[in-house]
Formats: C-alpha cells, sequence, structure tokens
C-alpha cells in the first residue's frame, strides 16, 4: 500500500465510528494547553472512556465549572450540546444581529470550549428571541425535528451521562431553556430505541441509551445527589475548575460575561433524574468506565484481555510521567497503544457471522476503542514531541486559484523517527476536485528517518476548482424552514461527519504517519495563513473560498415616505481577491423608472486586497406607491462574469474569523411617514445598535455624541439628544456627564432613552425614580395587542397618526426592560402584555422636566429599524417630533 493509501486508511480510522471531540473534527484551531500541561491532559483521558453530554439552549448557559472539572480534571470526553447559537440576543462588542451574531457566539464558544476542555455541538434549532413558555417554543421548532438532533448527538457522541442545564419547569424562566431540558429527558429514551430515527441508523450510527440522566444545580446543595468539588487547585493547570471555568466565561464577550478568576473551595451540585434508584455519591457509581469492561460486556474476551493490558500499561505510564523528560514514557505508551491497535482487530472480526444484536454490542465497544485510539496517538505525539504545521500563503483564495501550501514537521523529541506519509488532505467527493503538486526543492522520499532536534520542511501547489462554492457555514447554505436550520441531506457523510458540529471541517489539511517504536501515529492539522501586526505579534488566518470580487450593497433596508419622496443614498464595497487583478463595470440595478447616479463606474484592481468604496443616489420614479422595491448591486468583469455576492467576516481578537455570505440585494420599503423638519439631532450610540444610520432612513443625519461632547460639548446646539440601546451599560461617559444632559432637558432639550438595563435605574440616571423588576418586563410576542393609553397625546398623532395598523409587522419582540414603577411626574402611555399575563405600562414613559421632555422607551426599536417596519419609524418619528421648537 502507497503512503498516500496508508495516510487515507489511518485518518479515516481516526475520524471513523464515534464522533470524537479530542481532536474535534471541525473544532481544531489550537486549545489553551501547551506543552506538559496539554500531554498531562491526554494522559488524564486515557484508558478512562467516560463521557458526558451537557444539554441547554443558549450559548452562555453551559454549566462551564462543570465542565471544566469532568474534562480537565476527571479526564473525561465531554460536550455541551446547545440548541441554538444565540441568533436571537443582543450583542455587547459589535453591530452584528441574527445569523451574524449567531457565528460570533459559536465562535465564542469554541473559545471557551478550548479553555474549559470541552467540545460543541448543536442542533438545527434557531433562536428566534425569547419565549416565556414551553409551548411557545415548541410551536417554533417542530418538537419531534427537535429531537431527532438530540437523538442524532447521543448516537454520534455515545455518553455515559447526560446533564441537563434546566428543570423542563417555568422555573427555568425562558421557554427555550424549559425545552432543553424537556427534550434531553425525550432523547435519553428515544436514542436507545433501534425504531426511532432509523434513517440515523442506516447512515452507520448505533443505537445508544446513556446510564444516567442528571440536572446540574450549580451551587444549590437543596435535592441533590452528587457533590463535585469545584474550587480545588489542580496542580496540572495551576488553576481551580472554577478559575478555569471563569476564564471560559468571559470568552462569551458578545454577552458581557467577564468574570473574576476567584479562588478558594466551591462545590457543585447535581440532581439523579433517571434511573431513580441512588448513587453512591458519585457522577460515575454504577457505570463501566473501562474499555475492558465493556467489552466483555459485549461478550469479546480475548479482546477484553487485551484492553486490561492497555489499560494497565496506561496507567504505569500516568504513574511514572515525568513531565520534564516526557519521552521516557514512549516506548511504554507505544506498546499500550499497540494493544489498542490488535483490540481493534479482533472486535472487528468478531462480527462477522454473528447475530445483528451481539453485532450492535461488539460495534458499540469498537467505536470506544476507535474513539481511545484518537486519544492516545494524541498523546504518542506529544510525549515524542512532534510538532505538525501547515502554512497556506493565502487564506482568501478564488475559484481556479493555485495558492502554494508548506507543510513543516518538527521532530522535537529526543529519538528519530520515521516518517511514511506527508502530504496535504483536500476535500473529496461530489464537491472535490481540489488538487495538489508537490514542488519541493529538495528530493523526498518514505520512509523518512527524521533525526530528534531537525525540522522535514514539504512544499505543494494546491489548486482551487474553478467551479467552488465561496465558504459558507453548512447551516446557512439554505433557507430555514422556520426557525429550523435547514441541514444537508442526511446522507452517511453528513450524519456520521458534519451534522451537529459548529463549522464543517476546512478545505486544506496537513497529514503525516509518523512510526514511533512501530506504531504508526496519524497527525494532521489545519492550513492557516501566518500573519505578523506589528501590535499583536503572529496570527493565524483559516481558509476561506471568497469571490473573486466580493460584492456588498449598503443599507439592505432603505424607508421612503411616500409623501415627501427623496433621492436615497447607497453605498457598495467592491473587495477584490482574483489574483492578477480585474476589471469591470460597477452598477446597481433598480424598478423600471427609477434613476441611477452614476449609471455605471468602471472599475479596475491591480491586485488582491484592493477595495473600492462608491456611492450610488437612486431617485424614485414620481409617485411611487407604497410597497417594498428591490434594489441590487452587479459588477460585471470585462470578460462577462458577473458578481452580486458579498463576504461579511465576522472577525474579533478572541475568536477565529468566519465568512457571512450576503446577496448585495436591498429592499426599499416605501410608506407613509411624516418627519419633523429642520430638527438639529444628535446621538450617543449603544451597544450592538445601528440607530444613527437608521434615522438617515427618515432624511435625519444625526451628530454623533463622544465623550469630550458630552464632558463639554455645545448641548444647545441640538433640539433632541437619542440614547442608543444599553449605552449607559456601554458608555461610562454617558453615566458621568449625564447630569448634564438633564440640565440640558431642564432648558428645553428632548431627550429620548431606548432600553437600557439596570444600570439606568441603579445609577439615578433618569430625572425622576423608575425601577425596574427582577426579571425584567418584556412583551416577548410580537403580535399581541397594543392599548394606546391617551391617543390624544401628541406621541400618536404629530406628525403621524398613529393607529392600530402601526402595530402590525413588529419583528421576534415588542420591547423589553420595560419600568416596573415609576414617579408621578412620567405619564405612561402604552399598556400590552404577553398572552395570559398583566399588562404592562412601563414601555413608554414621558415626563416633562422643566422646559424639556424626558422619554424612556422600552419598544425594541434596535429589532425593528433594520427591518424597516413602518410603524416603529413612524412612531420614532413622533417622538423625535416632541423636541420641535416651539413656534
Amino acid at each position: 500500500m502507497t503512503s498516500k493509501r496508508i495516510l487515507a486508511a489511518l485518518l479515516a480510522a481516526a475520524m471513523a465510528g464515534a464522533w470524537s471531540p479530542a481532536p474535534a473534527r471541525a473544532q481544531d484551531g489550537g486549545g489553551a494547553y501547551r506543552g506538559a500541561a496539554a500531554l498531562g491532559l491526554a494522559m488524564r483521558r486515557l484508558g478512562t472512556p467516560k463521557r458526558v453530554l451537557m444539554v441547554g439552549a443558549h450559548p452562555d448557559d453551559e454549566d462551564a465549572q462543570l465542565l471544566a472539572r469532568l474534562a480537565l480534571v476527571e479526564g473525561a470526553d465531554v460536550a455541551y450540546l446547545s440548541l441554538t447559537r444565540g441568533e436571537g440576543g443582543q450583542n455587547g462588542i459589535g453591530a452584528e444581529l441574527h445569523e451574524a451574531l449567531g457565528l460570533l457566539r459559536t465562535e465564542e464558544l469554541l473559545a471557551a470550549r478550548r479553555v474549559d476542555g470541552a467540545a460543541q455541538l448543536f442542533t438545527r434549532a434557531f433562536d428566534y428571541g425569547f419565549s416565556k413558555s414551553a409551548d411557545e417554543a415548541f410551536r417554533q421548532w417542530p418538537r419531534e425535528e427537535l429531537l431527532r438532533d438530540v437523538v442524532l448527538a447521543i448516537r454520534r457522541f455515545r455518553p455515559d451521562v447526560v446533564v441537563t442545564v434546566f428543570s423542563g419547569t417555568p422555573r427555568d424562566g425562558h421557554g427555550q431553556h424549559q425545552v432543553s431540558a424537556l427534550i434531553a429527558r425525550e432523547a435519553f429514551e428515544a436514542a436507545g430505541d433501534p425504531q426511532r430515527f432509523r434513517d440515523q441508523l442506516e447512515a452507520g450510527l448505533l443505537p445508544h441509551r446513556p446510564a444516567r440522566l442528571y440536572q446540574s444545580l450549580r451551587g444549590s446543595a437543596e435535592s441533590s445527589t452528587v457533590r463535585v468539588a469545584l474550587g480545588d487547585l489542580d496542580p496540572l493547570l495551576g488553576r481551580s475548575p472554577f478559575q478555569l471555568a471563569m476564564a471560559s466565561r468571559s470568552l462569551h464577550r458578545s454577552q458581557d460575561m467577564g468574570r473574576a478568576e476567584l479562588s478558594g473551595p466551591r462545590w457543585g451540585y447535581l440532581r439523579r433524574l433517571l434511573p431513580a434508584e441512588g448513587d453512591g455519591g458519585s457522577l460515575w457509581s454504577g457505570v463501566d468506565t473501562t474499555l475492558s469492561a465493556r467489552a466483555q460486556a459485549a461478550d469479546a474476551p480475548q479482546a477484553a484481555a487485551l484492553l486490561r493490558r492497555y489499560e494497565e500499561g496506561v496507567a504505569a505510564v500516568r504513574a511514572g510521567l515525568n513531565p520534564l523528560r516526557p519521552d521516557e514514557v514512549v516506548p511504554e505508551l507505544a506498546a499500550a497503544t499497540g494493544h489498542l491497535h490488535e483490540a481493534h482487530r479482533l472486535l472487528q472480526s468478531g462480527q462477522s457471522g454473528r447475530p445483528q444484536k451481539d453485532v450492535l454490542r461488539l460495534a458499540a465497544a469498537d467505536d470506544d476503542v476507535l474513539f481511545e485510539a484518537a486519544q492516545a496517538w494524541q498523546a504518542l505525539a506529544l510525549a515524542s514531541g512532534l510538532v505538525l504545521d501547515a502554512v497556506i500563503a493565502d487564506a482568501r483564495v478564488v475559484p481556479g486559484q493555485a495558492v502554494d501550501l508548506e507543510l513543516s514537521l518538527w521532530n522535537g523529541g529526543t529519538r528519530p523517527v520515521a516518517v511514511t506519509g506527508f502530504l496535504p488532505t483536500l476535500p473529496f467527493g461530489p464537491k472535490g476536485g481540489w488538487e495538489y503538486a508537490a514542488v519541493d526543492t529538495v528530493p523526498y522520499q518514505e520512509p523518512h528517518t527524521l533525526a530528534p532536534g531537525t525540522m522535514l520542511t514539504r512544499r505543494f501547489r494546491v489548486t482551487v476548482p474553478a467551479a467552488e462554492p465561496a465558504t459558507q457555514p453548512y447551516f446557512l447554505r439554505r433557507s430555514r424552514t422556520g426557525a429550523m436550520y435547514a441541514w444537508p441531506a442526511p446522507d452517511e457523510g453528513f450524519v456520521r461527519g458534519t451534522a451537529g458540529e459548529p463549522f464543517e471541517m476546512g478545505p486544506v489539511w496537513g497529514s503525516a504517519i509518523v512510526k514511533v517504536e512501530g506504531i504508526d501515529v496519524p497527525l494532521r492539522t489545519e492550513a492557516t495563513q501566518r500573519e505578523v501586526d506589528l501590535r499583536q505579534g503572529e496570527l493565524r488566518r483559516p481558509v476561506l473560498v471568497v469571490p473573486a470580487v466580493s460584492v456588498r450593497l449598503d443599507p439592505r433596508t432603505r424607508v421612503l415616505p411616500t409623501g415627501s419622496p427623496r433621492p436615497l443614498a447607497y453605498h457598495v464595497r467592491l473587495a477584490a481577491e482574483q489574483p492578477g487583478g480585474v476589471a469591470g463595470t460597477l452598477r446597481l440595478e433598480a424598478p423600471a423608472g427609477w434613476r441611477v447616479e452614476p449609471a455605471r463606474v468602471p472599475v479596475r484592481f491591480a491586485r488582491p486586497g484592493e477595495v473600492r468604496e462608491v456611492r450610488f443616489t437612486v431617485t424614485p420614479a414620481p409617485g411611487a406607491a407604497a410597497g417594498e422595491y428591490p434594489v441590487g448591486a452587479v459588477f460585471e468583469t470585462e470578460d462577462g462574469r458577473r458578481y452580486t455576492r458579498g463576504v461579511e467576516v465576522i472577525d474579533y481578537p478572541h475568536v477565529r474569523a468566519r465568512p457571512l455570505v450576503h446577496d448585495a440585494r436591498s429592499v426599499v420599503r416605501a410608506f407613509d411617514v411624516r418627519v419633523p423638519q429642520g430638527l438639529r439631532v444628535a446621538y450617543v450610540t449603544g451597544a450592538g445598535e445601528e440607530g444613527p444610520g437608521f434615522l438617515e432612513n427618515l432624511g435625519i443625519v444625526p451628530d454623533l455624541l463622544d465623550a469630550d461632547d458630552l464632558a463639554e460639548g455645545d448641548l444647545d446646539r441640538y433640539d433632541v439628544i437619542v440614547a442608543g440601546s444599553r449605552a449607559y451599560e456601554v458608555r461610562p461617559d454617558l453615566g458621568a456627564h449625564n447630569a448634564r444632559l438633564l440640565e440640558w432637558v431642564e432648558r428645553g432639550g428632548t431627550l429620548i432613552v431606548q432600553y437600557n438595563k439596570y444600570e439606568l435605574v441603579e445609577g439615578r440616571f433618569t430625572p425622576y425614580p423608575i425601577t425596574m423588576a427582577r426579571p425584567h418586563g418584556r412583551v416577548s410576542d410580537e403580535t399581541v395587542p397594543v392599548r394606546v393609553l391617551d391617543p390624544d397625546h401628541p406621541v400618536f398623532t404629530t406628525p403621524n397618526r398613529i393607529t392600530e395598523p402601526d402595530w402590525a409587522g413588529w419583528v421576534q419582540e415588542r420591547g423589553l426592560y420595560f419600568a416596573d414603577t415609576w414617579d408621578a411626574a412620567y405619564t405612561p402611555l402604552l399598556e400590552m402584555s404577553d398572552p395570559g399575563e398583566a399588562p404592562l405600562r412601563g414601555g413608554l414613559l414621558v415626563a416633562k422636566h422643566g422646559r424639556g421632555t424626558y422619554v424612556y422607551t422600552g419598544l425594541a426599536f434596535f429589532r425593528q429599524f433594520p427591518e424597516g417596519v413602518p410603524g416603529a419609524y413612524r412612531l420614532f418619528a413622533n417622538l423625535l417630533a416632541l423636541g420641535r421648537p416651539s413656534p
């Protein structure tokens, strides 16, 4: 067999069977631990095949303390299954919402998992926003389909223990929290039923019923059956599980989750749910936690004997490991791994001719052995000092491009090894066609002896297929069905490889086979571009396939007042990635009778990385009626290729970059909205909202107030100042200079404060007291009726008459962080509630303050503006009009 075929076979074996979080297939990207710490963690895992699946609803729901304890200290293989990617939340660090926010939070989960040692999984559920009951959540997520996904996760990961984060009762608050616990309990039973979801079994998965179901109680000892130490100092890592969990938690930066890493004793608690009988005080009581016991239970005594020898060998290695001389354990670890390989051979061959029931038991035991083998190879590589790297010359490649790839293998150990395979791994199958050719300057032959302290380097030229689509996360390639993502068809490769993972594997990998003490050890690493930033140092970028020219059109929604139509401004950003440059013409496509200026813009790019910004003005046809009108951007090259899509890269320092591909399309929503003229408006930006840009839809371009403006600027230049969503949380300068704003209101200004959290009331930033309940008042059903308490108030009459149709078409929610109580100086103007709940009146309060007006509104304008919701724009225009100077 050639080295190339051997390499493919070993890598296939490494990734076959159960989904393996160590190393995780689509989650490689470097962990938080290196050297002796990484080896110590790997050795803790060997010989103890314990697996735990934790189930919650969102990013940040996970009990990271328990994850860190089980994964890092106890050596268990642990995964967190989040039903959603958190798309319905707010963003504390940027403007991304919906799918873009889901990508960011998925990456934040992966960053957290690299610290706490667990792996990450998902279902198809899309976070559509807050729910107050499980029934409401199940109306959005078909129960059977959600169950299918959780069963799939259990059958792939094959956990011994499932832990729910929530109780499945109204005590959980969020309806999605309740659903996560209810569906986990159903899946606990259904995953072992061979009659349920048979397509998964036909794709090669096995039925699997976990041994135990628990609920995490976090720090509450009430009704607990198991207590877990979380505050003990781990000598290997120098921190306790709690401290590591807080470091993990702090990586949820879009959710304001920064935490102190406090030292000292702490405990976590769990309650056993199924089966009902006692625990014996341990999570693992009554669970087979050795490979040999599982093989024996599968009636494979010869394999069990080999696995006992493996376990004894691993225990001896663990006891004798000197972190300063890891190479000393290599021979003994290699010998133990040989027993593991032989047990795999016996378990495979033993399935022939056996009854189906026996075959399933043997196959399950063999899955455990393959799972263990991947971790044994990782430990052998770490102990041997083997470091594989793959550096690609360009992280953004276009279809048809050829790009240089350098593979390097460093023998940092003390003994020579034989390299018997050393090649790129590229996409294969229906979407295959990626090719490589060696361009080594020094002849390379196998086997290649790699001496201690030396490095082997090979160079290749990788060619991207001409028809390769742009990189897009697998769950975004097809349109959602309601609040459920559409995954690719459930063929074997998808079910066993990608379904439920954060992302699919990157396209370019480096792979090697190294013979260590007679054991073939497969290595692999994702190819990345090495970038050196003079301020940050070395950065690594993943390979993305991008269009030769990326076309982005902003904004994605424009509002056209039908009573006073005006030209609409658009901005197009072209980014070139084509090697050698590209030239063509950019234009906008608008409805018939609409005028676009300029009509065409010739553009020429000389090299990749160049960007061109072009502004267009679109003048609607006279008398444009209410309705929706499409506008699109097209870049056509001189040779006739058309580009109509753009790539938005979600990129922050604490996460890996991920692409989101958009059509370069916009929609103009035309409706009757009257806007007060001549207003001088300023804006204090908040978190995760683009309010200033959307005010331009009303023909208002506000000044943006910075810290100096708030501290000493001439506020009397303005009639209205708007504070954005959560501005008091993310703008300390706003709180510091709030007194100046209130003095300005007293002199006659109008201050509109959009929804803010508890900082607003705790800081006493309002002119008269208000309070907020815990949990805060919110109306999550965007379709509920809204009662106007004073129809003749100017907020509902000037310049737009607000009527019942203005409350139609709102998205995700009516509002949040409503005031609970308020001073008599405020006038409540709206009443609304979710079904079955008491009415809330704290969503819109107006008060006179001196000669001016103060407004607090919890209405979710930040969600309505991007969607062009007519009633939201009309109502906000009326709020602005409260600041119209007196005649």
